[in-house]
């Protein structure tokens, strides 16, 4: 891809990321806690909402990692690897039912809710691969620094 692709990608990430943050403030400043039942009974509602929060909290980290994962591309216009493609696709993945939840369209969050436990978990196993490949695809792109460079 080119250079302006890459930065356009850039742009569109953080712009997403500002979204995101927006949503999840609007969201957590409804009535809290939200608590409501599932209606499978399979788990406490605190134990389901415990567990989109660790959702969220695995999509952030993950979105900062593809941020820096573009910068390192953009800046020392590198090509994109398959383990970058593959965690963006599995960021994207949990993002998605992420912004779903947060942003409350059509009563989507209520039906995410009451599904129980298999959701949540199932995305925070894809979230933990993702931003693990993100990070590996990081690490592989940075530079080699050398202590000896560094220290006089």
């Amino acid at each position: 891809m080119s250079f302006d692709l890459w930065l356009w990608l850039l742009v569109l990430v953080s712009a997403l990321l500002l979204v995101t943050i927006e949503l999840t403030e609007d969201y957590l400043e409804q009535g809290w806690p939200r608590i409501r039942r599932p209606a499978d009974g399979w788990a406490s509602s605190d134990s389901v909402h415990l567990l989109w929060t660790a959702v969220g909290m695995l999509v952030f980290p993950g979105i900062v990692l593809l941020l820096m994962n573009l910068a390192v591309i953009v800046w020392r216009e590198l090509g994109m690897t398959l383990v970058l493609l593959l965690g963006s696709i599995l960021l994207a993945f949990g993002w998605a039912a992420y912004l779903l939840l947060i942003s409350q369209i059509g009563g989507v969050d209520q039906y995410l809710e009451s599904i129980g436990i298999t959701l949540p978990l199932a995305i925070v196993a894809v979230l933990l691969v993702g931003d693990l490949l993100l990070l590996v695809s990081l690490i592989s792109m940075l530079p080699d620094v050398s202590l000896r460079g560094i220290v006089p």
